[in-house]
This record gives C-alpha cells, structure tokens and sequence, in this order.
C-alpha cells in the first residue's frame, strides 16, 4: 500500500537530492524545525510555480522517517511502468474533469486513501492550486486540501489532531541554472479548530479552510497579483533585490525573499494609496529598461553595483588559470550537454526547461559517465584508469558547468565596469530611476 515504507522511494531520494542540491547555486529552507511536526498528521500545502522541482523541494527538506506522499494530476500516469516509479516515488493521481467525468469517481478512492496516509501519521503533499504556475503569482486555492483533512478529522471525532502547513517555494529565475531557492513553512494550521462549523455546515466549513489557507500563502508567497504591471514588479525585484537584502535583512538567510516581499508590498502600497507617485515610479523603471536594452544590458545585469578593476583581474585570472579542468570536463560531457539540448528543444513551456536539465543531470551524465567508463578500459586495458576517470568525468563535467555560469557573469560584470565609465551620465540616470 503507498502509505507503506517503499523501497524505490528510499533508493531514489539519494541521486535525486544529489542532482537537485548541484542544480542550485543555493538552497534555503526555514521555518522547517518550527512549524513542521514529526509526530503529528500533516499536508504540506505549497504553492506550484515548477512541474517536477517543487515536489522534489519537498522531499529533499523532509526529515521524516516516513516518506512523504503526493498528489499529482493523474495524466502523467497513463504508461504503466511510469505510473509503476511515480506509485514507487509515493505518488498518486487525482482526477481532473479534463481527465473525463467518468474517472471522477475514482478520487473518491485517492480521497480515502490519503485520508488512511494521515491516520497512519504519514505526511501528505498537495499543491492546492491544483495546477502549476511560473508566475510569481498565487493562483486561486481549491478546495482539494480541506476535503480530505476535515472529512477525516471528522470520523475521528476531530481526535486526529492534523495540521495544513502552508508552503512557500520561490525560485529566484525559475528556469536559470545555479538559480538560487527559497522554501518557507508556515505555521500551521490546526484542524481540529473547525469542529463546530464542519459539524453544522460542512461545505461552509471546508471554505473557510480553504480561504485561511489561501490567506496564509498570500502572505508567505510573492504574489505580483498586479498583472497590468507584472513586468515592472518584476524589474523592481532584479534591481533592488540583492541591495535591500543587505540593507534590511542582512541578518536572514532568506534576505532576497524577504526583500522582494518587501518590494511587492512596497509597490502595492503605492499602487493603492498613491497612485501618481507609483506611475511615477513605473514610467522611471519602463525609461531605465529601454536605456539598458539601448546597450545590450538586461534587468538582470548588476547596473547599479559594477566590479572593481581589481576584482575583475582577480576573477578573470582564476578563470583563465582553471580553464583546462574545464575543458576537459566539456569535452568528456559534451554528449550530455547535446542530450540536454535535445531535451529541453522538445518543451514550448519555458518552466519545464529546468525540469528537463535535472533529468538530464541526473540519468544522462551517470549512465555516460559509465559508458565512456567502460570504453576507456577496454581501449586501454588500465581498469584503475578508467575507475579513476569514472569519478572524474562528472566532477570535472560539473566544474565545466560552474566554469561556464562564472564565466558569463565576469563578462556581464566587466561589461557594466565599461559601461559606468565610458557613460557617466547614462549610468547614473539609470541607478536613480531603478532604486526603489
């Protein structure tokens, strides 16, 4: 039964949690060991903005004993030995109404089932927008989360104590490589508390549920509801973010979250309240874009704080000097890399590429790496060479990778060096009509 200790999910979680860990440049997670119970039903509720990343999010911060079992739209389990490594990976399907009205009934049976997951104090995970989302925006919640918490607290006689942890996951570029992640748990909320409403009026109870929980993710997600203005909020998050970090919440290890919930904030007040001085601001971050582009900038370049020459020097210099265990890690990788390629061409949906680069970091490199492993010996006859060059391909392949991204950023940040000195004026129009 999937509320079981399953082998396949135990031998999965290891190269799993490896290939996410190396996927990101940093990963935060907070609130975990204060909202988060061992001992206590749970269903972890998060917000969807990636395919497959958050799930993983997930199971790479638990520190349960017992593993945690989700929920996902049950079109992803149309081939049978897929649907035979999601059950493995502890998940199930739910039914949509596109998946036709005649498999709707079978939630009733996923419904019980989870219902029997929280009894045998297993946690349980459900995106409760009940789609995904790469906006940094919250969509509508569902009522999913609440129909099976209450109907199951309910034949307990509201004894079973369970909690909805609302979550929040924020990826700084959601389809960048070495992006940076933050994942918040929220104080949970308690069940139980709804004992008197469910038993009078159970529909009106389990909106009430879901409207606490959808105003607990409101406050913990970045939500930029303003679509009228999405891009400009979003340019408001690229320039101020990394400065109003240090500023405000150096002493936080999610500064940049916290700070570009702050900005969001900040630039809905004076969409409400201020109206003139906010279209002010939006015309100022529409002139600075249009000057940036002018020169071939972006909003994620650092405009506003350019590299020391010295700085400069010092980076190029490790880059330059490292360059050989970089291209060695290219050259011995460059069939992944091609595979990648191919991979994510076969995806319209820009918020699946990362998706598609985690699958291919975590099948296609070990499998090559073997390969070219077992080719080298044969060639060779020097089986401890090729044992050596087994370890060594995928870490100088991932060097290659980390070599690469560093590379990109001395050469934007050298770029905006030059910038500022051959057009003091632009430069310092640009770092006023940014700054929030």
């Amino acid at each position: 039964m999937i509320y079981r200790y399953d082998f396949r999910y135990t031998l999965a979680k290891i190269p799993v949690n490896t290939t996410l860990r190396l996927n990101f440049r940093k990963l935060v997670f907070t609130g975990k060991k204060e909202n988060v119970s061992t001992k206590r039903p749970i269903i972890l509720a998060p917000n969807h903005r990636n395919a497959l990343l958050d799930a993983l999010m997930l199971v790479y911060s638990s520190y349960h004993a017992k593993q945690v079992v989700f929920l996902a739209r049950a079109d992803i389990f149309k081939q049978k030995f897929v649907a035979w490594l999601l059950r493995g990976l502890r998940i199930m399907p739910v039914f949509r109404i596109r998946d036709g009205k005649d498999n709707l009934d079978k939630n009733n049976e996923i419904f019980d089932n989870a219902a029997r997951i929280l009894k045998n104090n297993n946690p349980l995970a459900l995106f409760p927008e009940g789609r995904h989302n790469p906006k940094q925006s919250l969509l509508p919640i569902q009522k999913a989360v609440p129909r099976i918490a209450l109907p199951t607290e309910a034949a307990l006689d509201f004894e079973l104590k369970s909690q909805i942890v609302p979550v929040a996951i924020y990826y700084r570029d959601v389809s960048a490589f070495l992006s940076d992640a933050y994942v918040t748990f929220g104080k949970p909320i308690e069940v139980s508390q709804y004992k008197e409403v469910y038993q009078e009026n159970p529909g009106l109870a389990i909106n009430q549920l879901r409207q606490e929980l959808e105003a607990r993710l409101k406050s913990m997600v970045v939500n930029i509801w303003n679509d009228e203005y999405y891009e400009e909020y979003q340019l408001a998050i690229d320039w101020n973010g990394d400065r109003l970090a240090e500023e405000l919440f150096s002493d936080r290890k999610d500064g940049f979250l916290q700070a570009s919930l702050h900005i969001v904030k900040k630039l809905d007040d004076l969409f409400e309240s201020e109206r003139e001085q906010f279209e002010e601001k939006v015309e100022g971050f529409q002139e600075a874009l249009r000057l940036l582009e002018e020169h071939g900038f972006t909003s994620k370049d650092p405009i506003g704080r350019p590299s020391s020459g010295f700085q400069l020097f010092t980076r190029f210099t490790g880059l330059i000097l490292s360059s050989p265990v970089a291209l060695f890690g290219f050259i011995n990788g460059i069939i992944p890399l091609l595979l990648n390629n191919k991979l994510k061409g076969l995806f319209k949906d820009k918020q699946f590429l990362s998706s598609a680069r985690y699958a291919a970091g975590l099948f296609f490199v070990p499998i090559f790496s073997l390969l070219q492993s077992l080719l080298l010996g044969g060639i060779s006859g020097h089986w401890l060479l090729a044992l050596g060059y087994l370890f060594a391909m995928p870490l100088t392949f991932y060097f290659y990778l980390r070599w690469r991204e560093w590379w990109r950023l001395a050469t934007r940040d050298r770029k905006v060096r030059r910038f500022a000195k051959q057009f003091p004026g632009q430069w310092e129009r640009i770092v006023q009509l940014i700054r929030l």
